[in-house]
C-alpha cells in the first residue's frame, strides 16, 4: 500500500490490514472554502504533489455531486507517512449550487436561520474531530482575505472542547499502545494552522513566460495578512503565548500564509478550448501560431513547478519536516521554558482506531453520555449567535407580553376575552421580540396565557337554551338540555374532581308573564327545558290567579311503577304514509326529513304490516287526498269524532252524526307507556308510545266572555306590559252551516231544538241550518323586556285608530301561518318578540271553538311541536281562553335558538288551521 485513498469512518477490513503498520505518521487536514469552479476541491496543489488526481481534483473530469452534509475524504502516503484529511461538503459553493433545490425546500419549512444554524453545527462537529486528530490543518480559501466568519467557529470549538476531556479520556483509554502524554492533553498536540490562498492580487501573479523568482510584493503581501491574522487572533483570545492551552497555535518562526501565485490553471476544459477556438478563428494566422507554441510549453511549464522559489510544496512540507524532527514548539515568552510542550507522531494504525473512534464521537455523535451531549448543546448554543441572541430577546420580552395579558384580568373569563387577551399579548411580543425562535416563544406564550386562564379563571360557556353561555367559574354539576353538554375548552388539563359543585347560571334576566298573563316577573336564563317550560309558570302561579283558573291539562307521562326511566332513543321510525302519530298529525317526511329517536314501543308499533288506521277508515277514505299543513299530499283523514268540519274560506260547514247508530266512527286508542317518558319535547317525529314528564303549554280559562270589552281592550291592571294601542283582541266572523244527517234525530227533537238567540239566527233548510258566530282572537308577542304587543297579520303589529277603535278583523290571522318571532318596537335596536299566547273569547253558541296549535321553528323544515291531544282542544261556550306556548323549543339535535337579527324572523312559525268550529252535543266533555 504505497498511496491509498479511503473515506472516514474506516471500515474493519481496513483496519485489520493496517494494524501492523507502526511508521510514525502526520496529519494534514484541509478545510476552508472553495470557488464555483473548484468543485469542492480544496487540495488540488496536492494533486503537482503526487502527479496524479486526489480528492476527485482531476482537471479533465468532472467531480461527483457532494451532498450538503460535510464529509471527510482521507488520503495516505505510505512512503512519506503522511495522511492528508479533506473536508467537504457545507460551504463550498459548488456543493451549495448542486443542493440549492433540495436547501430550499429544507429553508421553506424551517426557515433560513434554522436551516443554516444546522450546516454550521455540522460543518462545526467535522472541525472538531478535525482539530483533535491533526497536526497540521490548513485553511483554504479562494480569495487572499482572512475570513473572520471562522472566528465563531474557532471560539465555539475552544469552549466546547474543555466538555470533552472525560469523554476523549474514556475513549482513548480503551485503545491499545496509546502513550499517556496523547492520553493526558487527549490530543496528539496543539496543532498548527496554515492559511493557502488559491489566487493573489493580479500584479502580483506570474505569467506562462515567467518561472523566476516571486514578485518582491508578494512577501510583503504574505506576512502583512500574517500580521493581520495574528492580530485579529490575540484580540479575540483565540490564541495565546501558551500553544497547549489553545485550540491550536500559530508558529512563531515560520511563514503560515500563503498567496499561490501560479498562473490560472485550466479547470473546465470543455469550456477552455471552445473559448480558445472561438478566439483563434477570429486571430491572425501569427496569433494562431503563438498560441499553438504556448499549448505546447505549457507541460513543460507546469513540470517546473517544484522548482520554483515560492510554491506550495515547499511552504508545507517545511512544517511537516519540523514535525517530523522535533515537534512543534509554539510557546512563546517567559513561560516557553518553564511550561512543557508535547507531540506525538502515532503509528499509522494506532491512528486509525482513533480516528474511528473520534469521528463516531464528534461526527456522528453515537452513544454519547450525558456530559458529551452537553457539551454538545455547548458548541451549538455558543455557535449559533442568532439563535441564542433570539432566544435572550424573547425571554425578555416574554414577561412583558405576559403582563399585557394579565392586566385587568376578571376573576374568571370565558374563551373570546381569553382569545382577545392572547392576541393583545402576542401583538406586544410581535413587537420586540426577534429571531429564529419568535415561533418557539410564540406557542411558548400562548401556552403560558392557557394555562393561566384554566388555573381557576376558566369560565364554563355551557350553552344555555337561548344561545347564552354559562358566565360561572369552570364547575361540575348543574343539568343543561342543549348541543353543548361540556365546556368547549379542552379538559386534558382539568380535573373534574376538584371543580366547585354549582347550578348553571348565564347571569341574563328576562321579564316575562304568567301562563293567564296577569302577572310579570324575572327569570332566570333557563338551561333546562323544564325550567323554561314549566317550572317558571309554576312558581308564578303561587302568586297569580293561574293556579285558581279553570283549566286542560295536557297529557303527560303516568308512570306505573317507582323504576321509571327515560327512553333510549336510538333510531329513526320508520315513515309510514297515513300513519296519524300521537298528535293526531300525519307523519309525512318534511325538508329536513330525519330523525334520531325511536323507541322500544314505537319499533313495536310501527312493525305491524297492517296500519290499524286504514283498516278503520275504509278504502274510502285511503283514496281521498288532501294537501295537509306542511304543503304536502297524504292521505286524508276523518277526524275520529262524532263530527266532521270543512272550512271554506270564514264559512264553517258541521256534518251532524248519530251519537248512537250504527254510523258511530271507532277510535284509535293510543296505550302510552307508564315505564318510559319522552326525555324531550313531543313534536311529530317523536315515538307515538312516549309523553313528556310534564307539559310545555299551557291552557286556562280566564273567566266569562264579558270579561273582554272590544271598546276598551285588555286592561292594563290586568294585563301588564302591552304598548299602547296593541292590547286587542280581533274579531273573527265565521258563518257555520250545520248538516243534519238523514237518520239523526238530533234537529227533528222538539227538546233539542237551537236556542234562536240572535247570533244564531239564520235561514233553515231541509237537513241543514246556517248562522253567524262572532270569535275574538288575538296573538300576543312578548320580547325579552317584558313589553307585549298583538299582531293584526303576520307582518303587521295591531294598531287602534284614534277613538280606540279596531278596524282589522282576524281573517288573516286565523288563515295564514303566524311568525314565531317579530321585532318589538320598544327602542330603536329592535329585541325579537317571540309569540307566546293565544287569546281566544269563544261565543254564545251551539258549537265548541276548537285549538289544535302546531309550531315549527325552524324554517328549513324539521319537527313540528304539539300538545299531545289525538284531536283538537274543544273549549267552552262564552269563555275566555289563553293557551300560552312554549318558551322554548328544543328538539332532539338542540334547541332552536331565536334569531338574533330581525332579518331573520321569519323562520319559525306556528301553522295556519289552529282555530275552528266543532258540534256542540251532550256526549261532548272537555277534559278539565
Amino acid at each position: 500500500m504505497k498511496y491509498k485513498k479511503i473515506s472516514l469512518p474506516f471500515d474493519e477490513h481496513f483496519i485489520s490490514s493496517i494494524q501492523n503498520n507502526t511508521k510514525p505518521t502526520i496529519i494534514v487536514s484541509i478545510f476552508g472554502k472553495s470557488s464555483l469552479v473548484s468543485k469542492s476541491c480544496k487540495a488540488r496543489f496536492l494533486d503537482d504533489f503526487y502527479d496524479r488526481p486526489i480528492f476527485n481534483s482531476s482537471l479533465v473530469q468532472a467531480t461527483s455531486i457532494s451532498k450538503l452534509q460535510s464529509s471527510i475524504e482521507c488520503f495516505y502516503d505510505e512512503p512519506g507517512g503522511i495522511v492528508y484529511l479533506h473536508l467537504t461538503g457545507t460551504f463550498d459553493s459548488y456543493s451549495i449550487t448542486q443542493n440549492i433545490d433540495e436547501l430550499s425546500t429544507e429553508i421553506e419549512e424551517k426557515g433560513f436561520l434554522r436551516v443554516w444554524s444546522s450546516l454550521k453545527y455540522n460543518y462545526a462537529c467535522s472541525l472538531l474531530f478535525l482539530f483533535n486528530v491533526s497536526h497540521i490543518l490548513v485553511l483554504t480559501n479562494p480569495v487572499p482575505v482572512f475570513d473572520t466568519s471562522y472566528l465563531s467557529y474557532f471560539k465555539a470549538l475552544d469552549c466546547s472542547r474543555s466538555k470533552f476531556f472525560n469523554a476523549i479520556k474514556s475513549t482513548l483509554s480503551k485503545i491499545p499502545n496509546i502513550s499517556s502524554s496523547w492520553l493526558e492533553n487527549t490530543r496528539l498536540c496543539s496543532p498548527r494552522l496554515l492559511f493557502y490562498y488559491e489566487t493573489c492580487p493580479n500584479e502580483f501573479k506570474k505569467t506562462k513566460q515567467t518561472n523566476g523568482p516571486c514578485h518582491p510584493g508578494l512577501k510583503k503581501a504574505e506576512h502583512s495578512l500574517e500580521d493581520q491574522i495574528y492580530f485579529i487572533l490575540r484580540k479575540r483570545r483565540i490564541i495565546s503565548n501558551i500553544s497547549t492551552q489553545s485550540i491550536f497555535a500559530i508558529p512563531a518562526n515560520q511563514e503560515y500564509v500563503f498567496m499561490d501565485d501560479s498562473p490560472d490553471q485550466v479547470l473546465d476544459w470543455d469550456e477552455f478550448l471552445t473559448n480558445s477556438l472561438i478566439h483563434l478563428c477570429n486571430s491572425s494566422s501569427v496569433e494562431i501560431k503563438d498560441r499553438f507554441i504556448d499549448c505546447e510549453v505549457k507541460e513543460d511549464t507546469e513540470n517546473d513547478f517544484l522548482n520554483k522559489s515560492h510554491n506550495i510544496k515547499k511552504f508545507l512540507f517545511g512544517h511537516i519536516d519540523v514535525a517530523f524532527k522535533r515537534g512543534f514548539d509554539d510557546n512563546i515568552g517567559r513561560h516557553a521554558i518553564t511550561i512543557p510542550n508535547y507531540f506525538e507522531a502515532p503509528a499509522f494504525g494506532t491512528w486509525c482506531l482513533v480516528a474511528n473512534e473520534m469521528y463516531n464521537l464528534f461526527v456522528l455523535a453515537n452513544n454519547l453520555d450525558e456530559e458529551s451531549k452537553i457539551a454538545m448543546e455547548t458548541l451549538r448554543s455558543v455557535l449559533d449567535i442568532d439563535t441564542n441572541f433570539s432566544e435572550r430577546r424573547c425571554r425578555k420580552v416574554q414577561p412583558i407580553a405576559m403582563a399585557a395579558y394579565q392586566e385587568n384580568l376578571p376573576s374568571h373569563y370565558n374563551r373570546n376575552y381569553h382569545d382577545t387577551k392572547v392576541a393583545q399579548a402576542l401583538s406586544v411580543f410581535a413587537q420586540h421580540a426577534r429571531g429564529p425562535l419568535l415561533d418557539d416563544y410564540t406557542q411558548i406564550l400562548v401556552q403560558d396565557c392557557d394555562k393561566l386562564w384554566q388555573s381557576g379563571r376558566q369560565m364554563c360557556e355551557t350553552l344555555s337554551l337561548t344561545g347564552n353561555p354559562c358566565t360561572q367559574p369552570l364547575h361540575k354539576g348543574g343539568t343543561v338540555d342543549g348541543p353543548i353538554k361540556e365546556p368547549e375548552q379542552d379538559d386534558n388539563h382539568i380535573n373534574r374532581d376538584e371543580l366547585p359543585t354549582m347550578e348553571h347560571s348565564s347571569s341574563v334576566m328576562y321579564l316575562s308573564a304568567c301562563n293567564c298573563g296577569h302577572k310579570q316577573g324575572t327569570r332566570e336564563d333557563p338551561f333546562t327545558i323544564r325550567t323554561a317550560n314549566y317550572d317558571f309558570y309554576q312558581i308564578m302561579a303561587n302568586d297569580c290567579v293561574c293556579s285558581c283558573l279553570e283549566r286542560i291539562n295536557f297529557p303527560v307521562f303516568q308512570p306505573s311503577t317507582q323504576d321509571y326511566r327515560a327512553a333510549q332513543l336510538f333510531a329513526k321510525p320508520p315513515v309510514i304514509a297515513g300513519r296519524k302519530n300521537s298528535a293526531g298529525l300525519l307523519h309525512t317526511p318534511t325538508q329536513m326529513g330525519h330523525t334520531q329517536v325511536l323507541s322500544l314501543g314505537g319499533v313495536f308499533a310501527s312493525c305491524h304490516s297492517v296500519d290499524p288506521i286504514n283498516e278503520i277508515l275504509g278504502d274510502a277514505s285511503r283514496n281521498r287526498e288532501v294537501p295537509d299543513r306542511q304543503g304536502l299530499t297524504s292521505v286524508e283523514l276523518t277526524n275520529m269524532q262524532k263530527n266532521e268540519d270543512i272550512i271554506s274560506g270564514n264559512q264553517i260547514v258541521i256534518r251532524v252524526t248519530d251519537a248512537d247508530g250504527d254510523t258511530k266512527e271507532k277510535s284509535l286508542v293510543r296505550q302510552p307507556s307508564t315505564t318510559e317518558y319522552l326525555p324531550g319535547m313531543l313534536h311529530t317525529e317523536s315515538p307515538n308510545s312516549l309523553l313528556p314528564q310534564f307539559p310545555s303549554w299551557s291552557l286556562v280559562c280566564l273567566g266569562s266572555s264579558c270579561l273582554y270589552s272590544h271598546n276598551i281592550g285588555l286592561q292594563e291592571t290586568q294585563h301588564p306590559g302591552f304598548l299602547n294601542s296593541t292590547a286587542y283582541l280581533l274579531p273573527w266572523d265565521v258563518t257555520v252551516r250545520l248538516e243534519h244527517h238523514p237518520r239523526d234525530r238530533y234537529w227533528n227533537s222538539d227538546k233539542n231544538k237551537i236556542n234562536s238567540s240572535p247570533i244564531q239566527r239564520g235561514r233553515k233548510t231541509k237537513g241543514s241550518r246556517e248562522f253567524s258566530v262572532k270569535i275574538f282572537i288575538g296573538v300576543e308577542y312578548e320580547c325579552p323586556r317584558g313589553h307585549r304587543f298583538m299582531c293584526s297579520a303576520p307582518d303587521k303589529i295591531l294598531t287602534t285608530a284614534g277613538n280606540g277603535i279596531v278596524k282589522e278583523n282576524g281573517n288573516k290571522v286565523s288563515n295564514s301561518d303566524m311568525p314565531l318571532y317579530f321585532p318589538c318596537p320598544c327602542s330603536s335596536a329592535p329585541l325579537i318578540a317571540q309569540l307566546m299566547r293565544i287569546h281566544v273569547v269563544t261565543p254564545k253558541a251551539p258549537v265548541h271553538v276548537t285549538l289544535n296549535p302546531m309550531v315549527q321553528p325552524d324554517e328549513n323544515g324539521g319537527p313540528i311541536f304539539v300538545t299531545g291531544f289525538d284531536t283538537p282542544i274543544e273549549l267552552t261556550q262564552s269563555t275566555y281562553w289563553v293557551l300560552r306556548l312554549p318558551y322554548v323549543y328544543a328538539g332532539d339535535r338542540g334547541p332552536y335558538l331565536p334569531p338574533k337579527d330581525p332579518s331573520q324572523i321569519g323562520h319559525g312559525k306556528l301553522l295556519k288551521g289552529v282555530y275552528s268550529v266543532a258540534e256542540a252535543t251532550t256526549d261532548n266533555k272537555l277534559n278539565i
